[in-house]
Parts: C-alpha cells; sequence; structure tokens
C-alpha cells in the first residue's frame, strides 16, 4: 500500500516538473516580449532626455535674448539721442580739424605780412640814413663855404668861429646819435621779429597779456593735428617748460 503511495506521488512530481518546464518553453515569447519593451522604453527615456536639453538650452538662450532686449529698451528710454551721439561727435571733430587749418593759414598769412612789413621798415630806414647823410653832406658844404667867404666874422657882424664847436655841428652830432640809437632798436627789433617768426614756422606762438608781458605760448602740431596752449610759471623750471613745449610741437 505504501508502495502504490510512493509511486502515485513520484508521477505526480514528475508531471508537475513536465508541466513546468512546458510552462517554461512557452513563455520564451513573453520573455523577448519584455526584453523589447525594456529596450523601448530605455530608448524613449533617451529621447525624451535629448529633447528636455535642447529645451533648456533654448530656453536659457531665449532668457539672454529677453535680458538684452530689456537692457538696449531701458537704455534707449535713458538717452534718447544715444543714436546722433556718433555723428554729433564726428561733425565736432571735422569743425575742429578745420578751425585748425584755418588758423594756420591765418598764421601763415600773418607771417607773411610781418615778413613784408619789416622789409619795408628796413627800406624806409636806409631811405632817412641816405637822405639825412646827403642832407648833412649839404649843409656841411654850405658851412664850408660860409667859412671861406667870412673866416673871423658872421654875416650879421657877430663872431661865431672862436667859441669851440659851432651850434650846427653840435645839432648834427645829437642827430648822428639819435639815428645811432634808433638803428640799435630797429635791430633788435628785427631779431625779436626774426626769433618770433621762427618760433611761428615751428608751430609755437607766443602770446602778450593785458599788460603787454609774453606769458604764455600757443602749440600747433601738423602732424597730430590738435593744438596746446602752455602758460609760463616762474615756480616752474626752464627747462621743463622748454621740454613740455617741444614735446607739443613734435
Amino acid at each position: 500500500m505504501q508502495q502504490q503511495v510512493d509511486s502515485a506521488g513520484e508521477g505526480d512530481i514528475i508531471s508537475l516538473i513536465h508541466d513546468v518546464a512546458s510552462q517554461f518553453r512557452r513563455s520564451s515569447p513573453d520573455v523577448r516580449n519584455i526584453q523589447c519593451t525594456i529596450q523601448d522604453i530605455r530608448e524613449t527615456d533617451k529621447v525624451r532626455r535629448e529633447i528636455l536639453q535642447e529645451a533648456w538650452s533654448s530656453n536659457q538662450k531665449m532668457m539672454r535674448d529677453l535680458k538684452v532686449s530689456r537692457q538696449n529698451g531701458v537704455r534707449e528710454y535713458v538717452d534718447p539721442e544715444s543714436v546722433n551721439h556718433n555723428d554729433w561727435m564726428y561733425n565736432l571733430e571735422k569743425q575742429k580739424f578745420d578751425s585748425a587749418r584755418a588758423i594756420q593759414g591765418l598764421d601763415q598769412e600773418i607771417s607773411s605780412l610781418e615778413a613784408e612789413v619789416h622789409q619795408l621798415r628796413i627800406q624806409s630806414l636806409e631811405l632817412d640814413s641816405s637822405y639825412k647823410s646827403s642832407s648833412a653832406g649839404a649843409e656841411s658844404r654850405a658851412s664850408s663855404h660860409e667859412r671861406n667867404l667870412s673866416p673871423d666874422m658872421g654875416f650879421d657882424g657877430t663872431n661865431h668861429q672862436r667859441q669851440g664847436v659851432p651850434r650846427r655841428d653840435q645839432s648834427e652830432i645829437e642827430s648822428n646819435d639819435n639815428e645811432g640809437e634808433d638803428i640799435m632798436d630797429d635791430s633788435a627789433h628785427a631779431m625779436a621779429v626774426l626769433r618770433l617768426q621762427l618760433y611761428k614756422g615751428l608751430g609755437i606762438e607766443v602770446l602778450e597779456n593785458e599788460l603787454g608781458v609774453y606769458s604764455k605760448a600757443r602749440i600747433r602740431s601738423t602732424t597730430r593735428n590738435d593744438v596746446h596752449l602752455v602758460k609760463f610759471d616762474d615756480q616752474l623750471s626752464p627747462y621743463f617748460q622748454t621740454n613740455l613745449i617741444w614735446e607739443f610741437a613734435s
């Protein structure tokens, strides 16, 4: 009886094993389906992450564009004339260059006129000197002729020759001395004018104040097209001021 029960139990176990094995064999398509589903889920998740990354990048770009647009909008509202600022600066620079060119032309014309005036002044001095020399010679000849006619007495009966130097000769000496002083003054003036003309040729113009004293210099640089003004200060060394003027002029 016991043997029958054991054989029956073994048969049930064997049949159960066969059933389980057959079920495993029948479940192979389901396993493949599950694997395909898992693969689809992974691919879908990858695509979703890529879409999210692109959306995040696009969002960041739009945020930057929005920030720049807001800044531009605020700047235009605060300074509405900023668009015309470049044109305004260009016109100012053009006016500055035109003014500097006009001033330079006027300075050249003034220098030429001053040179012409100086030349005319020298010619006038030469004419005056020659006229005075000829007049002095004529008067000397006339006085000599008078002395030959009356060695001891004048035409009015009085003695003029025994009193030392005649009055006419004394006035001639004083006139010659004054003429020499005028020539020296004119020579110094001519040297000063020539020195100022040389400075102007280098772009350096010395200016006078209300008292007629040279107190400042205006320097124009043709290479840089700019103008500088330097005031003469006794507290500064002449070496420093000279270097400053040449630096502006070069």
